[in-house]
């Protein structure tokens, strides 16, 4: 009973997560675009604490992690429409994290082999189970169908910022990879806001 309400509980709140995601995110841009108006006036107006957060990039990281948890959230939206897709993309976003705390153990725990291979691959399930996510809801018949194209952004500024990376090193200053995610993580989270979830025992879902 408690499994099937936090499922529900993600599921209808996906939307709103990914809302705050690009919220986040557009406030970052904003902070290292206009340094003058936020370095200087909002200090003298706002808590000390506010400049460390700016300065940080606290708001940032925060919205670059949320759609980590949200996107999860639509595993449950697409079972029971498109069963194949959103379970290659589920099993593809659960390998991430798995990924990842194997390469940290390789790397900082001996006589482990060192493999930091694999810190590197890490991002790369993540990045293809929400492309898989994104086909799925294009397979959709509903209005939720548009969400897909959001999504596909998603996972496409994700692969082209993974490849230029891993090719150059950095990233040229002309790629606008925040500002992509942001206006994809907002219009996901818009769509989904506004087309909530429809359950089996009937009962109303939204937000």
């Amino acid at each position: 009973m408690v499994q099937l309400e936090l499922r529900e509980l993600l599921e209808e709140k996906t939307g709103a997560l990914l809302l705050i995601a690009g919220g986040f995110l557009s406030i970052q841009i904003g902070v290292t675009t206009f340094p003058d108006i936020v370095g200087f006036t909002a200090p003298a107006s706002l808590p000390g604490w506010t400049s460390f957060i700016f300065s940080t990039g606290l708001l940032g990281f925060i919205g670059f992690g949320l759609p980590f948890v949200a996107l999860a959230g639509l595993y449950y939206r697409l079972s029971s429409t498109t069963p194949r897709l959103a379970v290659v993309g589920g099993a593809l976003m659960a390998l991430t994290p798995i990924l990842f705390a194997s390469g940290l153990l390789t790397v900082f725990v001996r006589p482990l082999p060192d493999v930091p291979a694999l810190l590197w691959f890490s991002p790369l399930p993540y990045i293809v189970g929400a492309g898989s996510f994104g086909l799925a809801f294009l397979w959709q018949k509903d209005s939720s169908r548009f969400v897909g194209i959001p999504l596909l952004v998603f996972s496409g500024t994700w692969m082209l910022t993974y490849t230029v990376g891993l090719k150059n090193g950095q990233l040229p200053g002309w790629m606008p990879f925040i500002e992509l995610l942001a206006v994809s993580l907002v219009a996901m989270g818009y769509l989904l806001h506004t087309s909530p979830p429809s359950h089996d025992n009937g009962a109303l879902a939204g937000s």
